[in-house]
């Protein structure tokens, strides 16, 4: 599948950076918009939040140690926001437990300071990807549902046309039938009989009878009334 097949694939991937540290938020936008992605900054965890409300990131990058709101709990309210979001927290050095904490918290990765480029890059290409492949995913997804309905509606379509040439059978069956009584001079109300009053029938039987004797139909013609009058009684039945 080309990417021109899906439009969503097409949308720019958008990066939020969280970082109270002017120098290091310009540095970490410099190697992420290399990456292709739109980058949005915000100087702490509550600015980074208003604009998540405003406008959702698919990566959010963020600082551990901030004011007004740590690296932590803003993933924890990103995360409730938009559980789809891949977070990178960057860590101070040797804080090893923040970094398992954010882990637990369902962070995607984990930097520690000092970082290097590639670092940033490495874990900001692997992020992208998997935003990649989770929009691929959910377009398949929706696409395998749309092609479900359009198999039902299909199937729907079938047994409704199988319902209507059932029908056309029934009735050249029966037009088959007004035929064969019209062609031997019998009444064509014989076909009637059954639907009114099943036990009329006995009669016709018994006058097909006498028709078969005096040879005005033949042994063939009275089987095959016979048999037609027979599967009428069945029909009727409740």
């Amino acid at each position: 599948m080309k990417d021109s097949d899906n439009p969503v694939l097409e949308q720019r991937i958008k990066v939020l950076i969280a970082d109270d540290d002017e120098v290091c938020r310009e540095i970490l936008e410099d190697a992420i918009r290399k990456e292709g992605a739109e980058v949005v900054l915000a100087s702490d965890g509550v600015e980074a939040l208003d604009r998540l409300s405003q406008e959702p990131a698919d990566i959010l990058v963020s600082d551990l140690n901030m004011p007004r709101m740590d690296g932590l709990t803003l993933l924890k309210h990103a995360r409730q926001q938009h559980p789809q979001i891949l977070t990178i927290i960057i860590t101070g050095y040797g804080s090893l437990q923040s970094a398992i904490e954010a882990i637990r918290l369902g962070a995607y990765d984990y930097i520690q300071k000092p970082f290097r480029i590639e670092e940033i890059t490495v874990a900001t290409r692997n992020a992208i990807d998997k935003v990649r492949i989770l929009r691929e995913k959910t377009f398949l997804l929706k696409e395998l549902e749309n092609l479900h309905q359009k198999l039902e509606l299909l199937e729907a379509a079938r047994n409704i046309r199988s319902q209507e040439e059932k029908g056309l059978q029934a009735a050249n069956s029966k037009e088959s039938s007004l035929c064969l009584f019209s062609g031997i001079g019998l009444p064509l109300r014989f076909l009637e009989v059954p639907d009114e009053d099943p036990s009329r029938v006995l009669n016709a039987l018994e006058n097909l009878k006498e028709l078969r004797r005096d040879g005005t139909i033949s042994e063939h013609e009275f089987l095959r009334i016979k048999k037609f009058i027979i599967e009428k009684i069945e029909s009727s039945k409740p």
